[in-house]
């Protein structure tokens, strides 16, 4: 049986941006669950799944156990993210900040960063037709 351990509607206060970004990325377990899934039910998955983080930090924290001083306060439901990391079932990729296509939805943007996420997401401009 497969148990997620993070909780909706849990508390933390985060002491630095790599934590925040650490605890945020621990929600990724339901992918994890999917993928358990459909192993289960017969589909071969031999690929880690991808995450993609903007955070150095946090991609060393999850990888390395040898941070366990500068993390040993946070919550231990929470090192879900560097358990699966270590059983290769995540993969955390660094992505640049100008390439998070999401910030398009959250975010103010100059024109030009507008313009290359929504050519990222491959949006078009229609014409005109008046």
């Amino acid at each position: 049986m497969f148990a997620c351990g993070h909780q909706r509607n849990s508390q933390f206060v985060a002491l630095s941006t790599c934590e925040a970004e650490y605890v945020a990325t621990t929600s990724v377990c339901q992918s994890v669950w999917l993928s358990n899934i459909m192993t289960q039910t017969g589909y071969n998955l031999d690929v880690s799944i991808k995450i993609y983080v903007d955070n150095v930090s946090t991609i060393n924290l999850a990888k390395n156990s040898v941070f366990h001083q500068r993390s040993k306060h946070i919550d231990i439901r929470y090192h879900f993210l560097q358990d699966q990391v270590g059983k290769n079932m995540i993969k955390l990729e660094y992505s640049r900040l100008e390439d998070q296509i999401a910030d398009i939805l959250n975010k103010p943007l100059k024109i030009d960063a507008f313009i290359k996420l929504r050519d990222l997401l491959g949006m078009k401009v229609v014409p005109n037709q008046n």
